[in-house]
């Protein structure tokens, strides 16, 4: 007698390969738009808002098809009123202009702050949180679809 053991990576594999390729860009833009709702709710905890257009331009870019499912980004997209990219504005509140406030002293506000407030990057643990159950949740719905 034939005996088969599966262990849970490969039940999962086997979901996939199942689901097929519509199925798991469904799932990753399940994902996507819950990190986009993360980081437009980030900006605005933040209050990283002068003009509005960096907030109005956050969004995802093309789904990307690997071997293995897909993938797509979440950032500020497109350029300001000014012709400033959206996520080099982003990217540098993020990160910060490079100087640390014990080396050198900027002109001006002496006390001023240049290395980031981490408003991306500082809560990606609960943004996975975020992205994961809503791709759980859309995988769950997508199997149900399956199994009927």
């Amino acid at each position: 007698m034939a005996t088969t053991r599966v262990s849970g990576f490969e039940m999962i594999d086997l979901q996939l390969n199942r689901m097929g390729r519509p199925m798991i860009r469904k799932i990753v833009e399940a994902g996507a738009a819950a990190a986009e709702k993360r980081m437009i709710e980030d900006t605005k905890a933040r209050q990283h808002i002068r003009t509005g257009d960096m907030l109005e331009s956050i969004g995802t870019n093309e789904y990307r098809e690997t071997l293995h499912g897909g993938s797509v980004d979440v950032y500020p997209q497109g350029d300001d009123r000014n012709g400033t990219r959206n996520a080099t504005k982003a990217y540098v509140i993020n990160y910060g202009k490079g100087q640390r406030p014990f080396t050198k002293r900027p002109r001006g506000n002496p006390r001023r702050n240049l290395t980031g407030d981490k408003f991306i990057t500082g809560n990606e643990k609960k943004t996975e949180e975020a992205v994961t159950a809503a791709m759980q949740a859309e995988s769950e719905r997508q199997m149900e679809e399956l199994n009927k």
